[in-house]
């Protein structure tokens, strides 16, 4: 029952990502909220399937796109994976902790699928930091604060409930 509710979860969030984020796009830089979401499954779940997930979220997210096919399944399992490391026993976060855990998966994500993607380019390492990782880490590390705000007693609630969204 839980993987339903990921799924249609996943769903909402690529139809979102995909239709409406450009809208709110600075400088054609869009946050990752399947990113988000796959971080927040990871300090949920098991080390596996965290990474499971990460790494079919990555590959339908690269069904929609046209370069490098199989890069966001490469660094969301990646994410699910090492997001594990940080889970906590009872799994309750202050917003300090989550957005210092966001923060350094946003950035090994980013920095992995901006290398990556970027190679072969003429566009310098520094350019590459400070015009394409860091804009998109930051814009993403605002979202994941929305996340945990709002959805903070959705996402935390304990795993007995049997009420819980995701």
């Amino acid at each position: 029952m839980r993987f339903i509710k990921y799924i249609i979860v996943y769903i909402i969030l690529l139809f979102v990502e995909k239709n409406f984020l450009n809208l709110i796009s600075i400088n054609d830089v869009t946050p990752d909220i399947i990113l988000i979401f796959i971080i927040i499954i990871s300090l949920r779940e098991e080390r596996v399937r965290s990474t499971f997930i990460g790494f079919f979220a990555g590959l339908i997210q690269d069904a929609f796109t046209t370069v490098f096919f199989g890069l966001s399944a490469l660094t969301k399992s990646i994410v699910g994976f090492w997001g594990n490391f940080f889970q906590q026993p009872k799994k309750k976060y202050s917003i300090v902790y989550y957005l210092m855990i966001c923060l350094v998966l946003i950035s090994v994500h980013e920095f992995i699928y901006q290398v990556i993607q970027k190679m072969g380019t003429n566009i310098k390492f520094f350019t590459l930091i400070f015009f394409y990782i860091i804009p998109k880490i930051l814009y993403t590390l605002v979202f994941a604060a929305i996340a945990y705000l709002v959805f903070r007693p959705v996402i935390w609630r304990s795993k007995s409930s049997s009420d819980r969204l995701i």
